[in-house]
């Protein structure tokens, strides 16, 4: 009888404590008994004891094997894939059931329908016990190479005035590159609006709270991987996580984030995805696409507006007017202190020989100044120079000069597109041939030349 009672705690201790060294001990020691009892069952002498004893031992360091295996293996995702980490600790073997077919299998499934980019990554009972602190969490992420990580526990919270009762409690971290201070406190609040901390239930809505909380677990892991993709400079990742979600709640799947928000974070996305392919020579025309997805999500997409008027310029071949009425729409859809619409305007007059539009469009350039404004201003000189490789409008010389000794403060690099101006101009620029001498007597004061 005490055999017996002996045998079933080291089995208890084996089966649901084997992470712990006594756990380790105690499947050793079962291994031992087990062996022995098999051993009587032999008959005399045909099989030798110190042969048999051998593959004991050598299955007592298979058994050491797998336990060092089962305590720190941490599964890992793949190098071409996203990862999610989830980690959530449960206090016996029925409500870790309850967790497995109701939120985990929910939860994997939300993530192949959405055909998101996923490995998921399923933490052991004992690791997840070790994960309280966003510390910890960040730990978890770089022990499973994954990019989010959801954590938390389900506990019984028994004697309540309507019975018993679960908190179910969920957080999440994401990995992104560094960003700026006020950007990381902005996603927090986001993370923290889809991922409720606490929630507390009944036992008889467990499968619907889990199915709830699988809902906010997805929308969240999609939603703020996303955000944090595209604060990262990942756009392409950013889009492909918040199309499919857009298109679930487009096709009327319930989750917790309204389809505005996310149709103006796709024409973001799109508007940045756009300016990378522009920039890019190998990507040839794609940049008109994302520009045309960008304005299908947010027609008021300011960026986007002022390069639907470079696609409507089309290098120097399309309809500058067009494009200019664009640019009007653009300035009409301007954050606050935003006058990168102000520079095309000045440029598409001076294409258009609309000189005194495009001196007043000067005038005002010299009183505004918005942050960036030094990268509108190298975008500016390179769009130029290379039209000016391709057709024959000195005036752009005259512009280029212009914003070199106004907005560059590069006198030297001024004074020779001026100079060029004056030597390739006609008759009809009379009134820029003045003001480009103007400014080169100021220039050649200044350096004294």
């Amino acid at each position: 009888m005490e055999d017996s009672w002996f045998i079933k705690k080291i089995y208890d201790l084996a089966t649901h404590h084997f992470h712990k060294w006594y756990g380790l001990v105690s499947a050793l020691l079962l291994l031992v008994v087990v062996s022995l009892l098999v051993y009587r069952l032999i008959p005399t002498g045909e099989v030798p004891f110190i042969k048999y004893g051998i593959g004991v031992i050598i299955l007592g360091a298979v058994t050491l094997l797998g336990w060092a295996f089962h305590v720190w293996k941490y599964p890992k995702r793949s190098r071409t894939r996203l990862g999610v980490a989830i980690s959530i600790q449960v206090e016996d073997l029925e409500v870790y059931k309850f967790l497995q077919k109701d939120f985990l299998v929910p939860f994997k499934n939300k993530i192949t329908e959405l055909n998101l980019p996923f490995d998921f990554l399923v933490l052991k009972n004992h690791h997840a016990e070790k994960v309280e602190t966003l510390e910890d969490a960040r730990k978890v992420l770089k022990k499973t190479r994954a990019h989010f990580c959801i954590w938390g526990s389900i506990k019984k919270r028994k004697n309540a005035p309507a019975g018993e009762k679960y908190l179910f409690s969920l957080r999440g971290i994401v990995v992104h590159k560094p960003i700026q201070e006020v950007q990381k406190v902005l996603l927090r609040k986001e993370f923290d609006a889809l991922l409720p901390n606490t929630l507390v239930f009944e036992e008889h809505l467990q499968f619907e709270i889990f199915e709830f909380r699988a809902n906010q677990a997805v929308a969240a892991l999609d939603y703020i991987t996303g955000r944090a993709a595209l604060l990262s400079g990942d756009f392409n990742t950013a889009i492909r996580l918040h199309e499919s979600l857009f298109n679930a709640v487009q096709s009327g799947q319930q989750y917790p984030i309204s389809k505005e928000a996310l149709k103006n974070l796709l024409s973001l996305e799109y508007d940045q995805k756009a300016s990378f392919e522009f920039f890019n020579p190998n990507a040839g025309n794609a940049y008109v696409e994302s520009v045309r997805k960008s304005l299908q999500y947010n027609q008021y997409n300011y960026g986007a507006l002022l390069k639907k008027a470079i696609v409507e310029f089309d290098g120097g071949n399309g309809d500058p007017q067009t494009a200019l009425n664009t640019i009007k729409e653009a300035k009409q859809r301007a954050p606050n202190g935003a006058y990168h619409w102000l520079y095309s305007k000045a440029f598409l007059h001076f294409w258009m020989e609309q000189y005194n539009d495009a001196i007043q469009s000067c005038e005002k350039l010299k009183e505004k100044s918005y942050g960036g404004e030094e990268i509108t201003v190298q975008e500016v000189t390179k769009f130029n120079e290379d039209l000016l490789k391709k057709f024959n409008k000195p005036q752009l010389y005259y512009w280029l000069g212009f914003v070199s000794v106004v907005k560059s403060k590069n006198i030297s690099l001024a004074d020779r597109y001026f100079q060029n101006f004056i030597e390739k101009a006609n008759d009809s620029m009379n009134d820029l041939k003045t003001r480009a001498e103007s400014y080169i007597s100021g220039i050649k004061k200044e350096i004294g030349y």
